[in-house]
């Protein structure tokens, strides 16, 4: 199997910041206050079923926060083997805040999510129908606690903000028993509440798309569907492409630098040695370069941030100790509102149909996180799919096209497993 290379430590993140924010613009604009949601899980914004194509009702859009935070059990607990309390808050766009406090093991809330990430990696059944299972089991810890707040007050999207040990839980891949978290809400993950940008900022009638990637390499597997890939995220839109040689880092730092560019595409391989940023490197279609160039974009770009950084590589939402959250993270320091990475070796064909069908319904207006959402949910229900050589997207067209035949085995069964989709992560703003 083909996968975006990079290779991860460890993550260490910054204890977030307590959650004192304000952005009620989101609830009175947008917010359902009056309507019903759809079908599905709570606040729903399309319904199961629902047709080839995104049902998205914007009327219905309704986010919160949620902030997820382990503390030190002082003392006695009552709960056997609990050595941690786990507290939530749910703080919605325009209602009541909602806190839970449990007790945990964080032994037991480790081993699940290793066998979790177990399951996925070897692509087993999640074993959703079984409440012992992982991914019930921390839906149970996770967000059972204010299960009944979300579905109360209608919520269709959140912004988790979770501490260190909590970042590289796949939330997406989370199931109550009835639907995967990642198929009902839009999700975006934060590090730092009060370093996300909560406005809401006017859609831009055509944005414009700055991509680039490589497909060749000395010394690394080749990625033979980055021109595809490319050629389809750019399509129809405002865009400017740089493929192999053409992609250089002084291209890369200057095209970006360029205030007219909203969105950043990159589709390469990439990895983490120790060190930090100045050691994290992208490979460009010339040779490596380091990820700390990249901080260079927010003095250049000034107050005009990019709506979202999207690197198409491996395992890039996660980094070491001294990267934070990996190559994502540093996109957000760039000065990007969002940054959408992996959180595991990813395979490539699964991986770029998911980015075109992602940019598809961005084009449609949708928001990040729901555009994320739905292409989750595209692939969890089969919508998404190989048909010949070619991978069929949600609404028919061709995603994909000329696929070898190794690529076509290794997605033959479907693309539901979430292992193609639930490590797909938005981190920053999900509006």
């Amino acid at each position: 199997m083909t996968t975006r290379r990079a290779i991860g430590l460890r993550t260490l993140l910054p204890v977030l910041l307590a959650t004192t924010c304000s952005f009620g613009a989101l609830g009175s604009a947008q917010a359902a206050e009056s309507k019903a949601p759809k079908a599905g899980a709570p606040g729903s914004l399309v319904a199961p079923g629902s047709g080839e194509t995104a049902a998205f009702d914007a009327a219905l859009y309704n986010p919160a926060i949620l902030r997820i935070g382990f503390s030190e059990a002082k003392g006695k607990t009552v709960n056997a083997g609990a050595d941690a309390f786990l507290d939530i808050t749910l703080i919605p766009a325009d209602g009541e805040v909602h806190g839970a406090r449990s007790e945990v093991s964080l032994k037991r809330f480790n081993e699940l999510l290793r066998k979790l990430y177990g399951q996925l990696a070897s692509q087993a059944p999640l074993e959703v129908s079984d409440p012992n299972s992982p991914s019930r089991q921390l839906s149970a810890i996770l967000i059972q606690p204010v299960a009944e707040q979300l579905k109360r007050q209608r919520i269709t999207t959140l912004l988790i903000s979770a501490d260190a040990g909590l970042q590289a839980v796949p939330f997406a891949a989370l199931h109550d028993g009835q639907s995967y978290l990642g198929e009902g809400f839009g999700l975006g993950l934060t590090p730092a509440l009060g370093l996300t940008k909560l406005t809401v900022l006017p859609q831009k009638a055509n944005p414009q798309l700055l991509s680039a990637g490589a497909s060749e390499f000395q010394g690394l597997n080749p990625l033979p569907l980055v021109p595809q890939e490319l050629e389809r995220v750019s399509k129809g839109k405002g865009s400017e492409s740089y493929l192999n040689k053409a992609f250089t880092p002084q291209v890369l730092l200057e095209k970006a630098a360029d205030a007219q560019f909203d969105r950043v595409h990159l589709a390469t391989h990439a990895e983490f040695l120790p060190g930090g940023p100045a050691a994290a490197r992208l490979y460009s279609g010339i040779g490596p370069m380091s990820l700390k160039q990249l901080a260079q974009l927010r003095q250049r770009r000034g107050e005009a941030q990019f709506d979202v950084f999207t690197l198409s590589a491996c395992r890039t939402a996660l980094g070491d100790a001294d990267s934070e959250l990996g190559f994502a993270g540093l996109a957000l320091q760039a000065g990007s509102r969002s940054a959408i990475g992996s959180l595991w070796y990813v395979d490539d064909v699964a991986t770029s149909a998911l980015f075109v069908q992602f940019y598809r319904y961005l084009d449609q207006g949708i928001p990040k996180a729901e555009a994320l959402q739905l292409t989750r949910r595209a692939m969890a229900m089969g919508r998404m799919k190989l048909v010949g050589d070619q991978v069929i997207g949600s609404g028919g067209d061709v995603l994909l096209a000329g696929l070898t035949t190794a690529q076509q085995r290794r997605i033959a069964g479907g693309l539901q497993h979430p292992f193609f989709w639930a490590g797909i992560q938005l981190l920053g703003t999900p509006w």
